[in-house]
């Protein structure tokens, strides 16, 4: 049987994240020890759905503690006037339990409402168009090509796109599109269909040996791999919290290296940003311009950060984040590792082309089947079996609840 830690420990362990553990202890304090994180995996308490689930990178399914969390957050603001005001909320600790993850430090973090929305944020502070290009590549994400083709069109963006070879994307290929015009490249550092992972550090070095930033689209890799930013030297990221961060939609968290601020324009502003504000037309005011005066702020927050954030799915993101650091992302990876492996062992005698490169150390693995849409979804179904399918490829993402047994249940669905 699985053995657990206790709940003094988790909240203990919890509480060592900056700024967040009062706000997390609050949330977690009327949990019994059971729903603790395990000190073992797999852990399929946390998270009691029906059937087998090996979807994660399509959406993670939300544990009890998460779950837990959100309703307290909902809670207070029922029983508690105070919470209505941004006064008290759980925005700085999301932020401190973030940060810590990815070894950032939390002014380099703004919460902004999804990853897309980061990447098209950094895109206009550059001040992307004629003259200032991106170099992406084809395994990035869909939606993200498509907005760089849009600002090819509109804009006149100059973009370059590399092609894979052999399943990768590599290094020389990169330097071969890079032209003077590039300022920024951009990529996800898991691609979310072939499940490529790029080597960060090694990106960066190159791009900025030639003066090109980069940004990364997280939202595979964060909480399913280890993360170093100040490591990779990676100057711009992005993620939600709904993939492997096993939060709730609606927010995500932006990474800007604090010395890459002042070449970034500010492109939108909101009451997140002001200072000292003060006002000169009511009784008894300063006298002063009608507009009013302001400052503005100089972190990263108040760069793009513009209004209230989701304060409930931030609630989440404080336990389920804690829920990762309790277990550790490099003991989740090792735990899934097996599963990945034994996939991409299994399923090439079975007529599937492999579309993730080994050895990966992600937490997606991808096969090229012909209809597979046709012919699996319907196998899939019967046997209670979830994955993602499309028309001619399949991919599988594992995580802390699944185990062999999951594993064997979807080799037993698939075509022998």
């Amino acid at each position: 049987m699985t053995r657990s830690l206790s709940r003094r420990a988790w909240i203990k362990a919890a509480g060592s994240l900056p700024l967040a553990g009062a706000a997390l202890s609050r949330g977690l304090s009327a949990l019994p020890a059971t729903l603790a994180p395990p000190a073992r995996l797999p852990d399929k308490q946390s998270f009691p759905f029906a059937g087998v689930y090996l979807n994660a990178a399509y959406t993670h399914p939300m544990g009890v503690p998460a779950v837990a969390a959100g309703r307290a957050h909902l809670a207070s603001r029922m029983h508690d006037a105070t919470r209505a005001w941004p006064g008290d909320n759980p925005r700085n600790a999301a932020v401190a339990a973030f940060a810590q993850l990815i070894h950032a430090d939390p002014g380099e973090v703004a919460v902004v409402p999804s990853t897309m929305e980061g990447e098209n944020l950094v895109g206009q502070a550059l001040g992307l168009g004629p003259g200032a290009g991106v170099l992406t590549d084809a395994f990035h994400y869909d939606a993200s090509l498509a907005m760089y083709g849009e600002l090819r069109q509109l804009r006149q963006v100059p973009v370059a796109v590399v092609k894979p070879r052999n399943n990768r994307i590599e290094l020389e290929d990169v330097s071969a599109l890079l032209e003077p015009s590039t300022r920024l490249i951009a990529v996800s550092q898991v691609a979310s269909m072939a499940g490529f992972a790029h080597d960060l550090r090694a990106l960066c070095q190159l791009a900025h040996a030639r003066g090109v930033l980069v940004y990364a689209d997280i939202v595979q890799a964060a909480g399913a791999i280890p993360i170093d930013v100040k490591a990779s030297g990676v100057d711009f990221c992005c993620c939600g919290t709904y993939k492997w961060l096993m939060g709730d939609f609606g927010t995500a968290f932006l990474y800007v290296r604090a010395d890459r601020l002042a070449q970034l324009r500010r492109v939108q502003f909101g009451w997140r940003q002001f200072s000292g504000e003060h006002q000169h037309v009511y009784p008894f005011d300063a006298p002063g311009p009608a507009i009013g005066d302001w400052r503005l702020g100089n972190s990263t927050a108040s760069h793009f950060e513009v209004s209230t954030p989701d304060w409930a799915a931030l609630a989440v993101a404080i336990a389920s984040i804690a829920y990762i650091q309790a277990l550790g992302v490099d003991a989740i990876q090792r735990h899934r590792q097996p599963l990945i492996d034994r996939l991409q062992r299994e399923l090439p005698r079975r007529g599937f082309l492999p579309l993730t490169p080994e050895p990966t150390r992600g937490p997606i693995v991808a096969f090229a089947y012909r209809d597979a849409a046709k012919e699996l979804t319907p196998r899939l179904r019967q046997a209670g079996v979830q994955i993602t399918v499309r028309e001619h490829m399949i991919r599988v993402s594992p995580s802390v609840y699944n185990d062999h047994d999951d594993i064997e249940r979807l080799l037993r669905a698939l075509p022998a």
